[in-house]
C-alpha cells in the first residue's frame, strides 16, 4: 500500500472531519469566507500564506492545521525524518538496524520565525566544521540540515515571512516548487515532503518587506482581519488566563472587548490598532489589579484603569493626529467610547 504524503493526509483528515460535522479549524475564530479558503488552499494541497496584523491568530491557526494531522512513524535519531520502510537520508544511508519512533500529529510542526538577519544556511543547512574534520569533507553526514529538511513530513510554519530577506526568501523556491532540497558541495537531493504555512504584516510594520513574486507565486494568499466582537469574547473566555481568588464576570469579558474594539474605531488617530492581545492583557491584568486590591470580583473600574496602563505601552499615536502629544487624553476617550458599547 502506498504510503500518503504530508498533502494527502492533511485532506483526509479535514474531510473526515467535516463528514463528521465537526470544525477542522475548531479554536480559530475568522468570518466564515476565511475559514472556507483557508480549508479550500489546504484541501487543494497548496501553501498558505495569511496576512494580517499581528495577535490575530495566526499561529494558532498553523498549529491547528498540525494537529490534524494523524501520528508519523520515522526512524530514531533521524535528521531528516525518513520513513522506515525508505530510509535514504545520510543519516540513515548505511545503517545496519533501523529503529522506529512515533511521533504524535501535534508535534509534526517546525516554526521559523522571520527575521532580517535570518540567512539560507539558516533554513538550509550547513557543513559542520567538527564533522567534517571528523568524517572528512566529502561525507554528507558532516552537514548539518536547516529547519527545511527537518521539516519533512512535517508542517513549516514561517512567522512574519516578509522580514525575512529576498535572498533567504528564495531559498525556498525549489522546496515549495519540487519538494527536495539540494544538499550544497554534495550533489544530493533530499526530499521534503511538507506544506508550508507562512504569514505575513502589512507593508507599514515596521521591518515588512515584500515577499518576493518569485516565491509568492507559491503560495495562495488570504487575508485575515480582526474577529468579530463576540468571537473575541469567546477568544478570551477560552484563552485568557484566570487568577485564582478573584472572580470575572461575562461583563468584564465584554468591557476588555470593548476598550480594544473603540480603539479599532480611530484608524485615522493610530499607526497601528490594538489586537487580540491587548484584550487579553486588559482582561487578565484586570484580574490581577482586583486581587491586588484583595476584591473577590473585577470591576468597571479595575478593567480601566488595567486597559490604561495596556493601552499606554501599545498604542502608536499617528504624528498627524491631534492627540500626537496628548496620549492620555486618546485613551480616555477611547475608555468613553467603549462605556456606549
Amino acid at each position: 500500500m502506498p504510503v500518503k504524503t504530508l498533502r494527502q493526509e492533511l485532506r483526509d483528515a479535514i474531510l473526515s472531519r467535516i463528514a463528521k460535522k465537526q470544525d477542522p479549524l475548531e479554536g480559530f475564530y475568522c468570518d466564515e469566507m476565511t475559514r472556507e479558503s483557508i480549508l479550500a488552499v489546504l484541501v487543494a494541497g497548496r501553501h498558505l500564506l495569511l496576512e494580517g496584523p499581528p495577535g490575530i491568530g495566526k499561529t494558532t491557526v498553523a498549529k491547528i492545521i498540525a494537529a490534524l494531522l494523524p501520528p508519523m512513524e520515522t526512524v530514531a535519531d533521524c535528521r531528516y525524518n525518513c520513513l522506515p520502510a525508505k530510509p535514504a537520508c545520510p543519516d540513515c544511508v548505511g545503517k545496519k538496524k533501523i529503529r522506529k519512533i512515533t511521533v504524535p500529529g501535534a508535534q509534526r510542526f517546525i516554526r521559523i520565525q522571520g527575521s532580517p538577519e535570518m540567512m539560507p544556511e539558516d533554513l538550509m543547512g550547513d557543513l559542520d566544521p567538527v564533522l567534517a574534520m571528523k568524517l572528512g569533507i566529502q561525507d554528507p553526514r558532516a552537514y548539518t540540515p536547516g529547519k527545511i529538511q527537518k521539516a519533512h513530513r512535517k508542517i513549516v510554519f514561517i512567522d512574519e515571512l516578509n522580514r525575512v530577506p529576498q535572498r533567504t526568501q528564495n531559498t525556498l523556491v525549489q522546496v515549495l516548487e519540487e519538494g527536495i532540497t539540494t544538499i550544497a558541495g554534495f550533489d544530493l537531493d533530499s526530499e521534503v515532503d511538507t506544506l508550508v504555512v507562512a504569514t505575513e504584516n502589512p507593508e507599514d510594520y515596521a521591518g515588512a518587506e515584500r515577499v518576493s513574486e518569485t516565491l509568492s507565486d507559491r503560495f495562495e494568499q488570504i487575508r485575515i482581519g480582526y474577529p468579530a466582537f463576540e468571537q473575541e469574547v469567546e477568544i478570551l473566555e477560552r484563552y485568557g488566563r484566570r487568577i485564582e481568588g478573584v472572580k470575572a464576570s461575562d461583563a468584564v469579558l465584554r468591557q476588555s472587548v470593548a476598550i480594544t474594539n473603540a480603539a479599532r474605531m480611530l484608524p485615522d488617530e493610530l499607526d497601528r490598532l490594538p489586537s487580540v492581545r491587548a484584550s487579553l492583557s486588559i482582561f487578565e491584568q484586570a484580574q490581577s489589579l482586583a486581587r491586588l486590591k484583595n476584591a473577590k470580583q473585577v470591576t468597571a473600574a479595575h478593567v480601566e484603569a488595567a486597559a490604561r496602563r495596556v493601552l499606554e505601552g501599545r498604542l502608536a499615536v499617528s504624528s498627524e493626529s491631534r492627540y500626537s502629544e496628548k496620549q492620555d487624553a486618546l485613551v480616555e476617550k477611547i475608555i468613553d467610547a467603549a462605556r456606549k458599547f
